[in-house]
């Protein structure tokens, strides 16, 4: 709408100052300068709120990476809400061809001896040998073909037009035209829900068959059913389908206490082992103190990056362009950018983007809450303990690490120190939690949930029981989210677009009134010049 009450008043096509001999277009533009100054600040103002908006969204954006990377549970290995990433072991066995193990966790004992007498086992079968290329096949033969030679009887599927080939491989049904070949009837088997891998030896000329788990409850049951010709068809291709064939499970000692397991891979007490051969071995854990540093270093490192780029927004001066008045840069005009080159504009916007959040009491108050849990008490004690401060507060929330006292305090315990971090609480975090249940929970948590609890109310997408989402997101909203275009910031710009399309229209009217007026008076010049020519041709016309 504004862009075309503006195109209406600059391609009005007038013809001016016919009679008097004045500019008028250049008087009427000095006289409506004023008003057009007016619609140019409105449009700043607008600028400079679209600014504010975008830099908010880049802190919220900051804040739900730094989310992703360190309190997702789909990231185990950075994930600091998780216990386990408080403990880590250097494990060694002394005999990797019978066992080896790794840890993901707190573990119960540092040392432990298994005895392996048996390995997991798939169900395995294998047909005779010259059942299927011996007499003409191939995996390139058709089901009809396959059916002609085995003289199996194939059913006819009325809502197909054709015959089909229907087998039950444990208790799930495959159904095949007779126009497919053999090998897709491999490749149905094998990637049914039936829990088999079918292949075939040319070499050999022989089919094998086995389950795709381990253990005794993996089976291959290819047996006799009323429905189907199962046990016809892989008996024809050499299969004894007399029985139910079976897995079988691993069974170990496991310092002293005998066990089994469906697999050669379990875990048991926070080790997991993974059995390669019968015998014994023995299993020794040490307590990996540089992998446990190093993890927490890395969190702390992107937490003051995080902290350092919300902070530097908060205490960003906003230059002062110059000039007489000494004022701040201002978006540029349009004019204003008619006269200047495109690298000017970019430096001249460069800083008037500057400090447009100083002292933003939002951020402010997200930096001040990050300060606060990261140095406050928790049961376990707090994180200065352990060789971490928040240091001076004119330093904002920024953490630093004594790494001497820090890996001792992670030799000598490091159960105390994942408390520190990641003890949680009963009280899940709501946004509708009572205060008491907020000050319980906070009290019960380490660090890591009481950080979490900050950023939840601030960048959460979910609503609470008045219908508001995180402080950031009502604030400027997030690219994706409902809250891209309903939120505080975008009411203000709304607003402000409204008031330019307002005062665009009044402009309009103004200096259409004035061209009228100055048309009225060219009107009584042209008048008062034609009367003043009659009289003068009256009065002299006599003369000789």
């Amino acid at each position: 709408m504004v862009n075309n009450i503006s195109n209406m008043i600059n391609t009005q096509l007038r013809f001016t100052g016919m009679a008097s001999g004045l500019d008028t277009d250049y008087i009427i533009q000095q006289m409506m300068s004023i008003e057009r100054l007016k619609v140019d600040r409105v449009k700043q103002d607008k600028q400079i709120l679209e600014w504010k908006r975008d830099d908010y969204r880049s802190i919220t954006n900051l804040l739900r990476g730094f989310m992703d990377e360190f309190f997702d549970i789909l990231k185990p290995a950075t994930n600091m809400r998780s216990s386990s990433t408080y403990y880590a072991y250097k494990v060694k066995s002394s005999n990797e061809n019978i066992a080896t193990a790794v840890t993901k966790g707190q573990v119960a004992m540092l040392e432990h001896t298994i005895e392996v007498t048996r390995l997991a086992e798939k169900a395995k079968m294998e047909a005779e040998k010259g059942k299927f290329g011996g007499v003409g096949l191939s995996l390139n033969s058709t089901i009809a073909d396959i059916a002609d030679v085995y003289d199996i009887d194939l059913t006819y599927d009325s809502s197909l037009g054709k015959n089909k080939l229907s087998l039950k491989v444990n208790g799930e049904t495959i159904e095949i035209t007779e126009d497919k070949k053999f090998s897709d009837l491999i490749s149905a088997i094998n990637n049914s829900d039936a829990g088999v891998k079918i292949s075939y030896s040319s070499f050999l000329d022989q089919f094998f068959m086995e389950s795709k788990d381990t253990g005794a409850v993996a089976e291959i049951d290819v047996t006799d059913d009323e429905e189907t010709i199962t046990a016809d068809f892989f008996s024809a291709l050499g299969f004894d389908v007399s029985q139910v064939v079976t897995g079988q499970d691993a069974e170990f000692v496991l310092d002293g206490q005998e066990a089994t397991r469906n697999s050669n891979i379990f875990t048991i007490d926070g080790v997991t082992y993974t059995l390669t051969g019968t015998g014994e071995a023995t299993i020794t854990l040490t307590q990996d103190t540089d992998a446990i540093f190093n993890r927490i270093k890395n969190f702390i490192d992107k937490y003051n990056e995080l902290i350092e780029k919300i902070s530097g927004k908060v205490n960003e001066e906003r230059p002062k362009s110059g000039g007489r008045y000494g004022s701040y840069y201002l978006p540029l005009t349009e004019d204003q950018k008619k006269a200047m080159t495109e690298d000017e504009i970019k430096k001249w916007e460069e800083q008037a983007k500057k400090g447009l959040l100083r002292n933003d009491s939002l951020l402010s108050n997200i930096v001040q809450r990050m300060r606060s849990v990261m140095g406050d008490v928790t049961e376990a004690g707090g994180l200065f303990s352990i060789g971490i401060s928040t240091g001076n507060w004119r330093e904002g929330a920024k953490l630093f690490i004594d790494e001497d006292k820090l890996r001792k305090a992670i030799e000598d315990n490091p159960d105390r120190v994942m408390e520190i971090f990641a003890k949680s609480s009963e009280i899940s975090y709501s946004p509708d939690n009572t205060k008491e249940l907020r000050d319980q929970r906070y009290k019960e948590s380490g660090v890591i949930e009481r950080l979490f609890d900050v950023l939840q109310d601030n960048i959460r997408t979910s609503r609470d029981k008045d219908g508001k989402k995180g402080f950031l997101l009502e604030k400027a909203g997030i690219v994706g989210d409902i809250t891209e275009f309903k939120n505080t910031l975008v009411e203000q710009i709304n607003d402000k677009e409204l008031l330019i399309e307002d005062m665009t229209i009044k402009l309009y009217e103004k200096e259409e009134s004035l061209y009228i007026k100055f048309a009225a008076l060219e009107a009584a010049l042209s008048r008062m010049n034609s009367q003043s020519a009659w009289l003068a041709q009256s009065f002299g016309g006599g003369r000789q």
